[in-house]
């Protein structure tokens, strides 16, 4: 979110994000007030010579314009009061003032239509009115599609870059301009050549455009306002961008709703429940990031909810089992027998712990551990202490024997090893521990050489009762 909501006020950070809103607030204003000039300038123009001409179309259109003025005043105000940040009352900000302003500039046109429309047929069955053509009912029509031209160009693309809805209305308002200023030139045409009811006719093919514009202006902006989905093709890119990073499991719920120039997206998504916090965190700002690249305007909110998968393993399921009753487990052993899964593990208990608590700790895992595993048949618990803080362990002065010398000619009698260094010796209430790093041909498969140094440790500890521990790490001789 780009504002801070604070007792009533709104915190802007001063960044790019800031610099970009501000910009785009200011080229929407300046669009709405050369609309509202240009509305100004129109509606005088039209009264002026509707009225020494007597035309209706004309004097419809002045009343048009007059309208467009009121809605592009309307507009104006509008563009300004979406522009302000959100705050602790408007905590989507206050993009639907754009909104209302564009459904009030639909009702507007409607009026209009109602009004041209009813003097028209007034004035084609129950009263005759003259008509005066001059130069000047051209000139007036023609300059106002010039106009009407430009500024809604203008607007229409202030509308789509900031997917404004008061900005767009406004150019429809220009649009229609030009679109009943051209009929009123055909009933001008006509009217000069005798035929008078052209000119009422002309003004009925104005209110018929208005209308069916309108129309469809007031459903798109009603659309908006009771929150209904925008286009299925903008909600689909979203849920492609989401999906397009490979950890999303599934999207739960996708919620899309638009406010002013903004699309707000609330998204569930599943994650593995095994994935770290940190890198769940990472995967939402990933996801946050991908759905705002879709379109610009874009503000969303990730919610992610843990989920097994299939690319589970018997061990990752203890280990979440174990985590689900607050215990820490280490030395998991897992074997597949004909009656099930057989589990050895060790399970971390405090100093402070009875060995009565401690059994009820243990059967809370066992229970955890077979709700989370199918088909378990035994579970063999050992209570240990906990393995979180450093053992105090002293460095044995064993050069001065022959063990090291020993080891290493034993180990390198192994026809797998390559060559043996950097034996490291340590002493502990647990015995000495050896740790070694042996190098294989690269040609061992990582499989081959598991076996290999589980064998080596078991048969250190066996031909040299002085050892209780052996570590070694296998490496390529390259």
């Amino acid at each position: 979110m780009c504002d801070i909501l604070t007792s009533g006020k709104s915190i802007t950070p001063k960044g790019p994000l800031h610099r970009l809103t501000k910009e785009s607030s200011n080229e929407k204003t300046r669009a709405a007030v050369s609309s509202v000039i240009a509305a100004v300038f129109l509606t005088a123009f039209k009264l002026i010579v509707g009225i020494t001409s007597g035309s209706l179309g004309i004097l419809s259109e002045a009343a048009h314009s007059g309208f467009d003025l009121l809605a592009a005043t309307t507009t104006l105000f509008a563009v300004r009061a979406s522009s302000k940040p959100a705050d602790v009352e408007h905590h989507y900000g206050h993009g639907k003032f754009e909104n209302i302003s564009a459904l009030f500039e639909a009702l507007l046109l409607l009026l209009t239509c109602y009004l041209i429309g009813k003097e028209a047929v007034a004035r084609l069955f129950f009263k005759k009115v003259s008509i005066e053509i001059t130069v000047w009912s051209f000139v007036v029509m023609f300059t106002s599609i010039i106009i009407d031209f430009t500024r809604s160009r203008i607007l229409f693309r202030a509308a789509k870059k900031y997917n404004s809805q008061a900005l767009e209305a406004d150019a429809l308002h220009f649009s229609t301009d030009i679109l009943s200023s051209s009929v009123v030139i055909l009933g001008l045409v006509a009217a000069n050549y005798g035929f008078a009811f052209a000119d009422p006719v002309a003004s009925l093919g104005v209110a018929v455009v208005i209308v069916f514009i309108s129309l469809r202006l007031g459903k798109r902006t009603l659309d908006v306002l009771v929150d209904r989905s925008p286009e299925s093709s903008l909600v689909a890119n979203i849920r492609a961008a989401a999906l397009s990073i490979n950890e999303i499991e599934e999207i739960k719920s996708l919620r899309v709703r638009v406010a002013g120039g903004k699309i707000f997206v609330d998204m569930v998504v599943e994650l593995p429940r095994l994935l770290p916090f940190e890198r769940a965190h990472s995967l939402v700002d990933e996801i946050e990031s991908k759905v705002r690249g879709v379109r610009d305007g874009v503000d969303v909110v990730v919610h992610a909810e843990p989920i097994p998968t299939s690319r589970e393993t018997v061990v990752d399921k203890i280990k979440l089992a174990a985590e689900n009753v607050g215990g820490n487990v280490h030395e998991i052993e897992v074997f597949s027998t004909e009656k099930g899964f057989v589990v050895d593990l060790h399970l971390e208990v405090t100093d402070a712990e009875t060995i009565d608590s401690a059994h009820r700790k243990a059967d809370m895992l066992e229970s955890a551990i077979r709700r989370q595993v199918e088909k378990v048949d035994q579970i063999f618990i050992h209570i240990d202490k906990p393995s979180m803080k450093p053992k105090y362990a002293t460095t044995p002065n064993l050069y001065e024997t022959d063990l090291p010398a020993k080891l290493l000619d034993y180990v390198k009698c192994k026809p797998s090893v390559v060559r043996c260094i950097n034996l490291n010796f340590t002493e502990s209430e647990s015995g000495i521990r050896v740790a070694m790093i042996c190098q294989f041909d690269e040609t061992f498969s990582l499989e081959d050489t598991v076996k290999i140094v589980n064998e080596l440790e078991m048969d250190i500890v066996k031909r040299f009762p002085q050892i209780s521990r052996v570590v070694i790490h296998q490496e390529p001789a390259s």
